[in-house]
């Protein structure tokens, strides 16, 4: 593997296509990586590579998972995923979608002074939100949102805001990876995978194409999900991917892992 290869333009990538950008290089034979969809020029891939031999690469990079996922995560960033505590408590959230984040956003205070006032820390197991009085908000929360709320009555919310993360996906891993190629195809539908599929395509002057895909948890069923993030199994049958396309990389959320794929065969390659 060449240690040393020249890194051109690479300051105009979003951090996304650096950190791809990044794990080609460290994976392949690269002697020149240039940066090209930047400077103005439209309709072109991300990266050029110049492999050692000579050979040239493009490189494209999208992400794949519910566009409302990726709303959620984006605001939450803005908001440092911290909301302000009106109470006594520190209290931990998990919103469910973006619509019950943006609901959760405007009752959550109402929401924590009921419980703090009862000393209830698991709304979800007590009896307040159950009965006719029942406060709108609270039944809201535990029947329909989506969302759960924690208090931490030990620990003073003086100086502290809650910590709000989305919530994580329950259920089995599938270590199997069944029908993995399946509901890759189904994903694969979306209009900005084909669009990117569509970029490479029409790419001149290359002898490689290659599609990186950073998989949001939304991406796939969620015990399909979970497998590719902390299983090491491969898939057993290869990507339904257009002929031309000679490389493709898939990056679970939260996975040491991203399983490449070409015409040898699935691998795994660390994702550092």
């Amino acid at each position: 593997m060449n240690s040393g290869p020249t890194l051109i333009r690479m300051e105009g990538l979003s951090r996304q296509e650096r950190a791809a950008c990044a794990i080609a290089v460290r994976t392949l034979d690269v002697a020149v990586a240039e940066a090209w969809d930047v400077d103005g020029r439209r309709g072109v891939v991300d990266v050029l590579l110049t492999l050692t031999d000579g050979r040239r690469a493009a490189f494209e990079v999208t992400n794949l998972g519910d566009p409302d996922a990726f709303k959620m995560a984006s605001l939450l960033a803005r908001q440092n995923h911290k909301w302000p505590l009106p109470g006594q408590w520190v209290w931990s959230i998990e919103v469910g979608s973006f619509a019950a984040m943006q609901r959760l956003r405007k009752c959550y205070q109402n929401i924590i002074q009921i419980c703090e006032a009862v000393n209830v820390e698991h709304p979800e197991t007590s009896q307040l939100a159950w009965g006719p009085s029942a406060d709108p908000d609270l039944r809201w929360l535990v029947e329909a949102s989506g969302c759960s709320m924690i208090g931490h009555s030990d620990l003073s919310s003086q100086g502290r805001d809650a910590m709000v993360v989305p919530a994580s996906p329950g259920g089995w891993v599938d270590d199997s990876l069944t029908g993995f190629a399946d509901e890759l195809r189904a994903a694969f539908q979306a209009a900005h995978i084909t669009e990117h599929f569509e970029k490479l395509r029409d790419e001149p002057n290359v002898d490689e194409h290659h599609l990186f895909i950073p998989l949001h948890d939304t991406a796939l069923p969620a015990a399909l999900s979970a497998g590719l993030t902390f299983g090491k199994a491969l898939p057993s049958a290869p990507p339904p991917v257009p002929n031309y396309l000679d490389y493709l990389w898939l990056a679970p959320a939260y996975s040491p892992r991203v399983l490449l794929w070409s015409a040898e065969g699935w691998r795994n390659v660390p994702n550092t």
